[in-house]
């Protein structure tokens, strides 16, 4: 008579078996970024809103609290004001996004009684649940001899 080889079913035995193992993977790569929270982009909606109602209005201490997240929103919202404020904008927006957490907004629109045509792309990101903008350029001091990014006008 011979004698047949008993084998043990995966996972049991010495070792952690299959079933620990998987979990113990899907733990590391929670903690590696692999699970984020999608920001809500409604809220990202009204944050827009609220920055193009308050350049109509020409209110900078209120775009100023609303760009507040940023260490140089005061100074950005004081060049945004002298850039855009009180033009009577009325646009939409279109965002694309190629990053987690950062997307390109285009405001497209028309501005004042002549309706002058309005095309501004800014950069909108989320940090710490808040919104922020990209500052205008010249609004945050470049470090000395550091390369110009800025398009020529």
């Amino acid at each position: 008579m011979g004698r047949a080889k008993r084998t043990k079913p995966f996972g049991t035995g010495v070792g952690i078996g299959l079933p620990v193992a998987a979990a113990l993977c899907a733990g590391l790569l929670a903690g590696c970024g692999g699970a984020r929270e999608k920001p809500d982009l409604a809220d990202q909606d009204r944050f827009l809103g609220r920055y193009v109602t308050l350049l109509n209005a020409s209110d900078e201490a209120g775009l100023a609290d609303l760009l507040a997240a940023h260490p140089h929103g005061r100074d950005d919202a004081r060049a945004r004001i002298e850039e855009y404020g009180g033009q009577d904008w009325d646009v939409t927006w279109k965002r694309t996004s190629e990053f987690p957490d950062v997307w390109s907004v285009r405001l497209t629109g028309t501005a004042g009684e002549r309706k002058r045509p309005v095309a501004v792309v800014e950069t909108v990101s989320r940090e710490d649940g808040h919104w922020l903008l990209t500052p205008l350029d010249g609004v945050v001091p470049k470090p000395s001899g550091a390369a110009d990014t800025a398009r020529p006008r």
